[in-house]
């Protein structure tokens, strides 16, 4: 416009951009675009012409930047890059402020312009300059495109899968973001920022329900997240630049994504070394194997610690027959060096996220103890494997039948699936775990058959030690059908959780592509009219003045509920966490 070449409109845009901020996406994108266009000697030979005087860099509130510098020919020139809005009428905002000139006139058109372009998945850059000391001419439109990487669609089905919702919080323009939604599959359903406020109970039931939000400031990002964490959520957030930071110290788990900013890291519990989302879908999966394996651990730990002190207690008070120290310091150290595989071990990441609940692991716990205690002293009763028909060969029996169940059962605490079924990868234990249990019977049984040379365990007939081992596997194999049983009726507590299922790697539903725009409108609709039916039903409740001002003498229901911003965090965090199986 007004004379202007698309060259000195790109090179103006250059001219409005800080080189030496490297982080900023925009100007990478500017300066980039100009060097491919030009030639990188050209171009920043063309750039040098200019002679900046001062610059105003880009900040939340003023959207733009501007460039006040010297040209040979051109003179004295003013120019401004950013947001189309903010560049052809600025409004008093603190900046320097201005209205370009024919602005009425050109305000419908450049609206359209825009929206074209957005609706395509566009990022649009305005550029505006001045002469000398006359008025500010709109020059140009600069079109960016920023498509998703083409993992995130997966990605994010990924994360929903494992029962994580996905929002998007942007402050690109309303259509980019719900163009961009749409393609990588998180829903149209993306409000403009303004959504945000006032902040009211059912504004946060807008935010839970909403797919996303568009054009926010970053005080925009931390109340989204604040009103997310209030309603007991665990929430998590990725972001690249300064504006991100407050909204990444406010999540539990703040992601600072490759190349963010220095302000990003600083502020992030976890940064990304490789481009895309898909390491965030991998540390789902590896944070709930830690899960399930330290849940399994715990709960073998605690049954075999019950077994072994209710077998010796029934032994001491009901038949005064005490244990030799001897087996009882094999049991332990035996059973603690076998059990170090464990941190390793091949486990089950559940599809859903888990709330460790210390009830259902004492109950499992429990069972598991009272069983292998009832089948421990059972064989002892039953007085079947007599040998030479002493005590010291019961008790030797005991100790052996003892060491070989508890260290068995670590295969039914460790996972959700059958015990024996090999053929699930999730269900086989690691080789290690595998030769460590393994070794650790036989050393113990080769002790007790020796017992008459190595004399440290009391020696015990090797027909016998077979039946223990016969014993024991039926008795595992028992435990892990009663587990099973459970698990199909609901009660999946007996073993090291998968709620849900067992967490894959799935790959995206096909799906028939379909036109989106009317899609784009009902899903829009649908989030808004949770805003609109609260809007109405105010005006309903409440009888308003000239001024605004409440004519009842009364507050009503509504004005009483509190918005989830302004609840202490964390509210009854515990008892909103269980009723909810996502998190965000």
């Amino acid at each position: 416009r007004q004379k202007v070449t698309r060259d000195d409109a790109l090179l103006w845009a250059c001219v409005a951009s800080n080189p030496a901020n490297k982080e900023d996406p925009i100007d990478k994108a500017v300066l980039a675009s100009c060097g491919d266009h030009f030639g990188a000697e050209k171009a920043e030979t063309l750039l040098s012409e200019y002679k900046k005087n001062k610059f105003v860099g880009f900040n939340p509130t003023v959207k733009r930047t501007v460039a006040y510098c010297e040209h040979p020919e051109k003179g004295q020139l003013k120019i401004s890059k950013g947001l189309v809005d903010k560049v052809l009428i600025t409004g008093e905002d603190g900046g320097d402020c201005w209205v370009c000139e024919d602005a009425e006139i050109l305000k419908d058109e450049l609206k359209e312009v825009d929206v074209r372009f957005s609706s395509q998945g566009y990022k649009t850059v305005g550029v505006a300059a001045a002469q000398g000391d006359g008025p500010m001419q709109f020059v140009a439109i600069v079109p960016m495109l920023d498509p998703p990487r083409e993992d995130t669609k997966l990605t994010i089905h990924r994360i929903r899968e494992a029962g994580i919702n996905v929002k998007m919080v942007t402050g690109d323009h309303l259509n980019i973001a719900i163009e961009t939604s749409r393609l990588i599959g998180l829903g149209t359903g993306v409000l403009p920022a303004s959504d945000l406020w006032p902040a009211s109970a059912t504004r946060d039931e807008t935010i839970v329900q909403a797919d996303g939000f568009a054009q926010v400031l970053p005080k925009d990002k931390r109340e989204v997240i604040l009103v997310l964490q209030n309603r007991g959520l665990v929430v998590g957030m990725t972001g690249d630049g300064v504006n991100d930071a407050p909204a990444l110290a406010q999540a539990q788990i703040g992601i600072a994504v490759d190349d963010a900013t220095e302000a990003a890291r600083s502020a992030a519990d976890i940064i990304l070394t490789s481009p895309g989302l898909s390491a965030i879908f991998d540390a789902v999966v590896e944070s709930r194997k830690i899960f399930a394996r330290l849940r399994s651990y715990v709960l073998y730990r605690i049954a075999a610690t019950i077994q072994i002190v209710l077998v010796l207690s029934i032994l001491i008070y009901a038949y005064d027959a005490t244990m030799p120290a001897i087996y009882v310091i094999l049991l332990a150290l035996v059973n603690d060096v076998s059990m170090l595989p464990v941190a390793s071990d091949n486990a089950s990441p559940s599809a859903l996220p888990e709330i460790p609940s210390m009830p259902s692991i004492l109950l499992a716990s429990f069972l598991y103890g009272f069983i292998g205690t009832a089948m421990t002293m059972a064989l002892y009763m039953s007085g079947l494997l007599k040998g030479d028909g002493t005590e010291d060969y019961r008790l030797a029996v005991i100790y052996l039948q003892i060491s070989i169940a508890v260290e068995l059962l670590i295969f039914s605490c460790r996972t959700p699936g059958f015990v024996l079924n090999f053929f699930k990868a999730e269900s086989r234990p690691s080789l290690l775990l595998s030769l460590s249990v393994i070794g650790g019977n036989v050393l113990v049984s080769l002790l007790a058959g020796f017992g008459g040379t190595l004399k440290i365990v009391h020696k015990v007939e090797w027909v016998d030690i077979a039946w223990i081992w016969l014993y024991d596997i039926a008795g595992l194999v028992a435990v892990d059908l009663l587990k099973c049983f459970l698990g199909a009726v609901g009660a999946d507590w007996l073993s090291a959780g998968a709620a849900g299922g067992v967490l894959g790697y799935p790959d995206l539903p096909v799906e028939e592509e379909a036109g989106h725009r009317s899609t784009v409108l009902q899903s829009r609709a649908s989030a808004r009219s949770i805003l609109q039916q609260s809007r109405l039903s105010v005006a309903a409740s409440q009888s308003l003045g000239p001024l605004g001002h409440s004519l009842g003498g009364g507050s009503s229901s509504w004005g009483r509920q509190r918005s989830g911003s302004t609840l202490p965090y964390p509210y009854n965090l515990r008892a909103a966490a269980l009723k909810n199986l996502n998190s965000f």
